[in-house]
């Protein structure tokens, strides 16, 4: 398994240079891979999209995935020169019907790019529990986006989760929830927290995916950092995910 972390904690990037700091952070930290979050990408990096790509390939990184904040069929261009290996769905669409267009017509415009749409389970989305996964699932040749902290919040037994669908896990998410609380009152700023810090069995996911011979990305996805910097908490998260894949 392969080390990333997503860029999405530093929240809003207002330029290139502030880009390139973030992607050493990265590296500094020892992650192999970044996350994208297209939506908080400077202008200039939206529409030279190919840009991104250079920049982390100079920064030693590769990019791993991209979320899919638009749902049009483009996205599979800008991700595809961004260089990424998939793009991450979350669904809020009016209603299922809805939602399953959305990842068929996205799953095939990425697969003639060469690339997978990895559906993301998440809190009040169109894929909030398992019969929702099931039909986008069977209405397209999507993965799937495991994410731990979403999925503990939905109350999903997270190892009995990474067995069942393990043939189209595409990407992982890791970050904990701080407590269980209604699903529809879950708040990103505060209920996600650095990995170990919160209720997800940590070491029971890695040893589910482990048994189920995971060999793609993980993806350290803490939303917004509660203690210090987000490069602290980059680094915080990178160490404990080390010592959680060598026990």
């Amino acid at each position: 398994m392969k080390i990333s972390c997503a860029a999405l904690g530093w929240g809003e990037i207002k330029d290139v240079k502030q880009f390139v700091e973030i992607l050493d952070s990265i590296k500094d930290a020892g992650y192999e891979g970044v996350g994208i979050e297209y939506a908080v990408m400077p202008e200039v990096l939206k529409k030279n999209p190919g840009q991104v790509k250079k920049l982390a390939k100079k920064a030693g990184l590769e990019v791993v995935s991209m979320a899919l904040n638009e749902t049009t069929t483009d996205m599979a261009d800008v991700a595809n020169k961004m260089g990424a290996e998939s793009g991450w769905l979350c669904l809020f669409e009016k209603d299922d019907k809805s939602a399953a267009k959305v990842t068929k017509a996205l799953t095939v415009a990425f697969g003639k790019k060469g690339m997978k749409i990895a559906v993301h389970p998440h809190v009040r989305s169109n894929a909030e529990n398992l019969r929702q996964l099931d039909a986008l699932l069977k209405a397209s040749d999507a993965g799937i986006c495991f994410d731990s902290a979403h999925l503990e919040a939905l109350r999903i037994d997270l190892p009995k989760f990474i067995a069942k669908y393990k043939s189209r896990i595409a990407l992982v998410h890791l970050k904990d929830l701080r407590e269980h609380v209604d699903p529809a009152k879950i708040d990103y700023d505060k209920d996600f927290v650095d990995l170990g810090e919160g209720v997800v069995d940590m070491p029971a996911v890695a040893r589910a995916l482990n048994k189920a011979k995971y060999k793609g990305w993980i993806m350290v996805e803490v939303d917004f950092p509660h203690k210090g910097s987000m490069a602290e908490s980059a680094k915080k998260n990178y160490k404990y995910l080390q010592k959680l894949l060598k026990d």
